[in-house]
């Protein structure tokens, strides 16, 4: 038999690559709510679940699943330290992109 390398994510789950972009968005949203909250934790709340409404419309996927992807990767480390690690990544990149500006 052939063995892979790259162990089969289990349907319902998003793949690494999608989770990487969609982490993105979501610890932005949560940064900005951070923000946000000194100056109105409501205005600050309303505005975070819109962003997260937007990310789930984006993707096309819902909070559960969401949630779902996310409990799978913590339960396979290895997986979401490679996704983290490219978070970091794409967000050091814009940031730098933002400071040539």
């Amino acid at each position: 038999a052939c063995s892979s390398s790259k162990e089969r994510i289990p349907e319902g789950i998003l793949p690494e690559k999608e989770m990487v972009s969609i982490l993105k968005e979501v610890h932005l949203a949560e940064a900005n709510f951070e923000l946000l909250k000194t100056n109105s934790k409501e205005v600050a709340q309303n505005t975070l679940l819109n962003n997260y409404q937007e990310i789930y419309s984006k993707y096309n996927i819902d909070e559960n699943e969401f949630q779902q992807t996310l409990e799978y990767y913590a339960n396979h480390p290895e997986k979401l330290e490679g996704i983290y690690s490219k978070v970091l990544e794409d967000i050091t990149e814009e940031r730098s992109k933002i400071d040539q500006q």
